[in-house]
């Protein structure tokens, strides 16, 4: 039996104006006077995920779900304008405009990255963090998801040579695979995100299934273009940011969760960084990446209860 909360229907939703004729996407559940809590989805290009509210205790959080720009319901579906310190400043404009001047950051994967950096940047607006399946978005971890050395590689060779297309360098690949996603050609376009799509979903190995059960192709184009967008331009970040930053964070209350089989997501790198900044580490074994799996759902829903705890101690 499940020990997640219950799903609620949200007790607002509407879309925020920020910068550039960008429109967020936002939902809130829970309570509205509880610990406020925001949740970065992953991708990048996912989209707002309700289940997410499910980590957190509904009767002691003020659950705060968005769309980041161009993705989901945000609109427009468009990449100019969209890259990380964007998506940051994207951050500050959704808590003042809802009053909060401190609040839980939570996310996974590309989620965890956003909050990290977040931290980093703007440590004075965070009360703690609760972050999964981290991603670092240094070149080692673009190595590890898209070159021939990488995971994904080694356990499935076969599929690799179709996602690869015959190249072996990550950089090439990520190269070969933007030109094609961002060429004339609509059937190579199609197919291109197609390819993208299959490595993602192999990688994950439960695989969220929902992360790309889109209703046209134009869709599934448009998702695989954001995160080919990122993803070869290194996500926007210089190389080993948030681990020459980790040092700022140590005062913070943080929360980790990790599986140590994760295709997608170094398990050694978040096993470092929790060790610079003194976090909490939950090691996970044998789910992967993904956090549809009860016992990943539950350690993360876990982690958030025992944030509450530690916050409602830093109170006393």
């Amino acid at each position: 039996m499940t020990l997640l909360y219950q799903p609620t229907d949200p007790l607002r939703s509407f879309h925020l104006p920020v910068s550039h004729g960008h429109q967020l996407q936002i939902e809130e559940y829970g309570n509205p006077t509880g610990i406020p809590v925001l949740i970065l989805h992953g991708g990048p290009g996912m989209g707002l995920q309700k289940m997410t509210q499910s980590y957190f205790n509904p009767q002691r959080y003020r659950i705060i779900l968005y769309s980041q720009r161009g993705c989901g319901n945000s609109s427009p579906q468009s990449l100019e304008y969209n890259h990380t310190a964007l998506l940051i400043e994207d951050i500050i404009a959704l808590l003042n405009y809802l009053d909060i001047p401190r609040c839980v950051i939570a996310g996974g994967s590309w989620g965890a990255t956003l909050a990290v950096l977040f931290a980093q940047q703007y440590k004075e607006r965070v009360s703690g963090l609760i972050i999964w399946a981290s991603f670092f978005a240094m070149n080692s971890d673009f190595a590890w998801l898209y070159g021939s050395t990488g995971a994904g590689a080694q356990f499935y060779p076969e599929r690799f040579i179709q996602f690869s297309q015959h190249l072996t360098a990550h950089q090439q690949i990520l190269s070969l695979y933007h030109e094609q996603l961002f060429g004339e050609d609509e059937l190579q376009q199609h197919k291109a995100a197609q390819l993208w799509h299959d490595w993602e979903t192999q990688l994950s190995v439960d695989t969220q299934l929902h992360r790309y059960q889109l209703p046209c192709c134009a869709h599934l184009v448009s998702q695989a273009k954001l995160m080919v967008h990122y993803m070869s331009n290194q996500c926007f970040l210089e190389e080993g940011v948030l681990f020459n930053n980790a040092g700022d964070l140590q005062s913070l209350p943080i929360w980790m969760i990790h599986s140590r089989n994760d295709l997608v997501c170094r398990f050694a790198p978040a096993q470092r960084f929790a060790e610079l900044v003194q976090a909490r580490l939950l090691i996970l074994e044998g789910v992967g990446h993904c956090t549809s799996n009860q016992v990943y759902s539950e350690a993360i829903r876990r982690a958030a209860d025992l944030l509450l705890c530690k916050i409602d101690k830093n109170r006393g």
